[in-house]
This record gives C-alpha cells, sequence and structure tokens, in this order.
C-alpha cells in the first residue's frame, strides 16, 4: 500500500523535524511545500531529505499565498505523480495518532477505498509540567485537552484513490471535502485513529505565529471575516505588555482556537503512543531563539511589495480597461457617423411613419 501525506509551511523550524520524523514512521512518502519561510525551515527539511527521509519538497516562491488552492494543487499533485492508495493532507503540527498502542498505518491498511475518511483533532496543550529541555514535540507536551464536540473544525479528512477525481475540492483547513459538481460524496468518520495537534509549543513560537499570521491575514484584500479569530485576544496582550505571561501563555494554549470556553473543564495527561517510532532523536532544529524582530522585517517587507505589485496591477487593468472603452466608444462613433447607418436610420424613421 502507498499512503502518501502533503502539507504547506512557513516558518516551522522548531517543530518540522518532529513532524517528518514521527509521521514517516506511518507513511511511504511526504510531500512538502515551503512558502518562502524566513527560518531555518526549508534547510532542516533539505538535511532531512539527505539523511534519507523520503520527503518530496516544493519551493513555492509565491507571495500570493492562498490556502485552499495551494491545498488543491498539492491534492491533485499527489495523485498526479504518485497514485497513492490514500493522500492525507495535513499541517507541520499535526501528528497521525491511535488510541492504541499500534503503529497508524495498521489502520489506515484495512479500510475500504470507497469513502472519503473523517478523524477527530484531539488539541494538545502545553503546560507547567512540559520537559521544556525536549525538542520533540510529543515528548515535550504530553497533556491534552478535553473534547469539543460542538466546535466546527474538530476532525480533518484524508482521500483515497477512488474517491478522488478533478473534480473534487477541499475546504479550508481539510475538515472535509466535496465534489464540485455536487455528487454525492460518500464519508466515513473513523473512531480508532486521530490527529494529535500541537498548535502551540512555546512563548517565542506563540508571538512568532501570531505577529506573522496577523501581518498576513491583514494584508489579505480577500479575507473572510473572522479569519484567525483565535489570535486577536493574544495580539492584544503582545502590544498592550510587549510581552506574553506564562499565565497567558497556558490560559491562550488551553482555549486555542475555542468559542465557548465554558465547555473545556480540564487537561489530561495523555502522551501519544510512540512505541512504534524509530529516529525520532531531534538533530538539526537546536534550540534558538526564534528572531521577532527580524521576521517582522522580512514578512512586512513582502507585504509591502505584494500590496505595491497588487495596486501596479489594478493600475494596469485600469489602463487596458480605458483602451478597450475607447476604442469601443471610438467604433460607436464611427459607425453612428457612417453614411451606411445614417441611410439604415432614414429607412428605419420612414417606415415608422417619422
Amino acid at each position: 500500500m502507498n499512503i502518501i501525506t502533503f502539507t504547506t509551511v512557513k516558518d516551522e523550524e522548531d517543530i518540522i523535524e518532529s513532524f517528518v520524523r514521527y509521521n514517516s514512521n506511518i507513511v511511504d512518502k511526504m510531500i512538502i511545500s515551503d512558502n518562502c519561510s524566513n527560518d531555518n525551515t526549508l534547510t532542516i527539511l533539505k538535511q532531512l531529505q539527505k539523511e534519507g527521509l523520503n520527503i518530496d519538497i516544493i519551493e513555492d516562491k509565491n507571495q500570493f499565498f492562498d490556502e485552499i488552492e495551494t491545498k488543491e494543487f498539492l491534492l491533485n499533485y499527489s495523485f498526479e505523480k504518485y497514485n497513492p492508495d490514500f493522500a492525507i493532507p495535513l499541517d507541520a503540527d499535526e501528528f497521525i495518532a491511535t488510541y492504541d498502542n499500534i503503529n497508524p498505518r495498521e489502520i489506515l491498511e484495512k479500510l475500504n477505498k470507497n469513502y472519503l475518511y473523517k478523524y477527530k483533532m484531539v488539541n494538545y496543550v502545553i503546560s507547567k509540567n512540559d520537559n521544556n529541555d525536549d525538542l520533540f514535540i510529543p515528548l515535550k507536551i504530553k497533556y491534552k485537552r478535553d473534547d469539543l464536540t460542538n466546535e466546527g473544525n474538530t476532525y480533518k479528512c484524508f482521500i483515497p484513490n477512488k474517491i478522488y477525481n478533478d473534480d473534487l475540492r477541499l475546504l479550508m483547513g481539510c475538515h472535509s471535502a466535496y465534489y464540485e459538481s455536487k455528487r454525492k460524496l460518500p464519508i466515513k468518520i473513523l473512531n480508532n485513529i486521530f490527529i494529535a495537534h500541537y498548535p502551540i509549543r512555546s512563548k517565542d513560537q506563540v508571538i512568532n505565529k501570531v505577529i506573522m499570521g496577523r501581518l498576513n491575514s491583514s494584508s489579505l484584500y480577500s479575507r473572510k471575516q473572522r479569519l484567525g479569530f483565535h489570535q486577536y485576544e493574544i495580539l492584544d496582550e503582545i502590544i498592550k505588555n510587549g510581552d506574553l505571561s506564562d499565565k497567558s501563555l497556558y490560559y491562550f494554549a488551553k482555549y486555542y482556537c475555542v468559542n465557548d470556553i465554558d465547555k473545556i473543564s480540564k487537561i489530561t495527561k495523555k502522551p501519544i503512543n510512540l512505541s512504534f517510532c524509530k529516529n525520532i532523536n531531534i538533530k538539526y532544529n537546536k534550540f534558538n531563539k526564534i528572531n521577532l524582530l527580524s521576521n517582522t522585517i522580512k514578512i512586512s517587507e513582502k507585504i509591502i511589495d505584494r500590496m505595491r505589485d497588487n495596486i501596479e496591477e489594478k493600475e494596469r487593468e485600469n489602463i487596458l480597461l480605458q483602451e478597450k472603452y475607447n476604442d469601443l466608444y471610438n467604433t460607436y462613433n464611427n459607425i453612428l457617423n457612417s453614411k451606411r447607418w445614417i441611410f439604415i436610420s432614414k429607412i428605419c424613421n420612414f417606415i415608422k411613419g417619422k
């Protein structure tokens, strides 16, 4: 069986090595598209590839990043190039896991390929009890948050080859999919595997994530309302105090991306199973405090360039439209003033009795 994952990444140096080393124990190949990372993400990926891990690295230089379009490109690329039995979209902070002490691959290999499969996301929460010296994220963060059955984005999906075609479309976040032709898509929910999700790993990481994320989303003309809503409170504290307190860090980690905080009562120590894993020692991501000022300057320059390009493109469109309008106007006047048009008009008026 051939199982692959596809992922887009940007500035994920603190987790990318953990992500690749862990999930490589489950799947045959990982397709990873790096979108102009400012940190060492791409360097680490190339080192892992050189080491022998089966990674297909795509260097995406497009500053006009659109998540849905990019994920759909990677979905089509996955099937057209590798023809897998299953293609699994993952983010860099997501780890395929089971509730039993087995390799998740054992479950995947037994699945019927006639369904779109959805499986639950379980959020893992940084806490004061974490081993901050461990750079392998699943060993560092071992507490999970209570399930939120009422939240909208609690599931992710993956795609077998028997239901794939170029009519298939992924929803934002790959939480589900649909056929553009509106024909019925058979769906099954799995209860024996899940996604271990590690969205917040350290204070430096979350400050960098929020500032970079807000700069990016705020600069998008087509951004949707409430995009990244869970980041606003964190950003407010960073702006107000110039930092994030440990208390706020743990609070935001616990309630990350939660609409109704009253639905969460506790976190529970439940580390994911690593018994089937080999080669999970971190080699390349030696701890390095994120250079926030440098990253902010870099991304701000890119945003300014992107907005300048947008303005120039609109100006070019306006010029072309004006030229097209002028051509149409001149053609219209030429027709109205032509002898043939005047002659036809006189005949029409005569027939109408004018």
